[in-house]
């Protein structure tokens, strides 16, 4: 008897999985119902319009910074794919959107150790649909904004043409890379916006990388890594080992949002020192109105 590629044998030779991937309002879904057959669809999104109101159910996340239902849903909607395949129905099909490797690994690797044959598993890329992300933000059911709907197509894009063997290599999510600290890490025209109005001292370091979100950790909403984000540079503070501008537009733990700019290495300015300056005025004072600065919400790892 032949071995699949996690060398169990294929005892389910006519079983089929079906991974379906695609940007929400793309036709994911209606592509799955037709090729449904005499299958089942599994969808993380039914789980949760099952529990009541879908929409509610996401504004009482955002509400309680508490994401754990959303996995609890993730996970019965595998278990219930899993008990599917245990009872032999072909196709089982995922309709979630699939967009990275690792959101279709455990589905993957429940089927191969089910004893199914590698040619069974297929994965069933619609992407956008040939559709504009304005069109995709107008037409899902589920309310998806326009910003969102963009960062679901760059990470898509991304990880266009993912194969099994990218699904079963994918090891984001088994062991988490350790996050030295979440912010907003700006783009090469803000940094040098920052430091044409606010030229540093001789001999001062320069930075202007980022605004610390926090430190230490990852985000607990991980759908607000990757977002695009505007912030309005308000003060500049000043010691005699640190520079740094207050900005406002985002949520940080640090008591003041800033900016670092540079810090004076010769007298041992470190730039957690920003957080030390007690001398903040008001951009006006430079001859500089307040103006905004833009960047991406990251986990920096090392």
């Amino acid at each position: 008897m032949e071995k699949n590629s996690l060398n169990y044998m294929i005892t389910r030779p006519d079983q089929k999985l079906i991974i379906m991937r695609g940007i929400s309002g793309s036709g994911k879904s209606t592509k799955a119902k037709e090729l449904k057959g005499d299958g089942v669809i599994h969808s993380t999104d039914d789980v949760i319009s099952s529990m009541g109101d879908y929409n509610k159910f996401f504004a009482d996340m955002m509400a309680n910074k508490d994401f754990s239902p959303l996995q609890k849903a993730h996970q019965t909607n595998l278990k219930n794919a899993v008990n599917s395949m245990k009872n032999g129905i072909s196709p089982v099909i995922i309709d979630n959107t699939n967009l990275a490797p690792w959101e279709a690994k455990a589905y993957v690797k429940a089927a191969l150790e089910m004893g199914f044959d590698d040619g069974n598993i297929e994965i069933v890329n619609i992407g956008t649909g040939g559709a504009s992300a304005e069109e995709l933000a107008k037409r899902n059911t589920h309310g998806v904004p326009l910003d969102k709907i963009k960062q679901m197509i760059d990470k898509y894009n991304s990880n266009k043409d993912i194969t099994i063997a990218d699904i079963l290599k994918e090891t984001n999510k088994d062991k988490p890379k350790k996050v030295l600290y979440s912010a907003v890490v700006l783009d090469g025209e803000s940094r040098a916006k920052l430091l044409e109005k606010f030229p540093t001292p001789k001999g001062f370091k320069v930075f202007a990388h980022h605004m610390t979100i926090v430190f230490g950790k990852g985000l607990d909403d991980k759908s607000e890594v990757g977002k695009r984000v505007t912030l309005t540079v308000t003060e500049l503070g000043k010691s005699d080992k640190a520079m740094a501008v207050k900005v406002e537009g985002y949520p940080s733990a640090n008591e003041i949002p800033h900016i670092t700019l540079a810090v004076n290495t010769s007298k041992g300015g470190k730039p957690f020192m920003s957080n030390q300056i007690t001398n903040w005025s008001p951009v006006e004072n430079f001859n500089v109105e307040n103006f905004t600065v833009t960047g991406i919400v990251t986990e920096v790892t090392p």
